[in-house]
């Protein structure tokens, strides 16, 4: 239970929202609630007043087209996002993997993607997906709008960059080319639990250019997607030794610790061994591994 008073307000529209939002101190908007109301419970967040969002029409949109890509409403949720839109798996398959393993059915069934990148935890199982596909947040305040990068978005865990006043409207995700992705979870147990590692693997154009792209979850304080190890590869043959180097360069951007979900020295070894298993199962790899 909740052992303390706040007010409850459900705004109709984002300029309301925003009012209350810089109103005082202490306010925090609502949508799935799937986080916030987890801490309020544990007594971590002790809002005064709660803003549900979920009053705002135009919060719930989703929008497709191969020219501009993907933009996904901050109150879509991760199951209406999967099975509501067959596109998502079609275009944009490593997000679609990402999106279906966070946490449990019933999870899903209310949190957001956006409501899962704000909360900024290392183990996010989107983030890797949507920093392999150059995805941007688009922010809006009584000031105005801003978009920012996914890549710098995070800043530690459980921090971002939106400041006060500042809500996430949208996610938009650039549809580049043709693709094909993965995304692997290890955790304790097959459903509900957080990362103890995650992998996402993108190729944009795996018959042509064929450009690799590799984020990771819980190996550090954000969603980290290694630059160095996609440059590695690029316009390499995928030999025993070229993927070999470029997992070894994943593996050395890494720095894991140690919790209840895994070993400092476990995550650092996946982190090598991952990227190897998704290559090997998209059919990339030459020769024998």
């Amino acid at each position: 239970m909740i052992a303390f008073s706040y007010e409850y307000v459900k705004p109709k529209t984002i300029v309301e929202a925003l009012e209350i939002l810089n109103s005082e101190d202490e306010v925090y908007p609502i949508l799935g609630g799937t986080d916030l109301i987890v801490k309020m419970r544990a007594g971590r967040l002790k809002p005064k007043i709660v803003v549900d969002l979920k009053g705002i029409d135009e919060l719930f949109k989703i929008e497709f087209s191969r020219d501009k890509g993907l933009t996904i409403g901050a109150g879509i949720t991760l199951n209406s996002l999967v099975e509501d839109f067959d596109y998502i798996k079609e275009y944009f398959p490593t997000l679609y993997e990402g999106v279906k393993v966070v946490g449990g059915y019933q999870t899903r069934n209310r949190g957001t993607i956006v409501g899962n990148i704000c909360n900024a935890s290392p183990a996010s199982d989107t983030a890797p997906a949507l920093l392999t596909y150059n995805a941007k947040v688009n922010i809006v305040s009584l000031k105005g709008e801003r978009t920012v990068d996914i890549n710098e978005f995070f800043l530690g865990p459980g921090k971002t960059v939106l400041q006060k006043g500042e809500i996430v409207r949208s996610i938009t995700v650039p549809y580049e080319s043709d693709n094909i992705g993965k995304y692997y979870k290890i955790s304790r147990t097959k459903a509900i639990d957080l990362a103890t590692i995650g992998v996402a693997l993108t190729v944009i154009e795996p018959n042509g250019k064929r450009e690799i792209r590799v984020a990771l979850a819980s190996v550090a304080p954000t969603p980290l997607r290694v630059y160095e190890a996609e440059e590695f590869i690029k316009g390499k043959e995928l030999t025993k030794e070229n993927v070999e180097r470029f997992a070894q360069i994943v593996q050395n951007s890494v720095t894991p610790i140690t919790d209840a979900r895994g070993t400092a020295e476990y995550r650092r070894k996946m982190a090598k061994v991952l990227p190897i298993k998704l290559l090997r199962e998209m059919n990339l790899c030459k020769g024998e591994f």
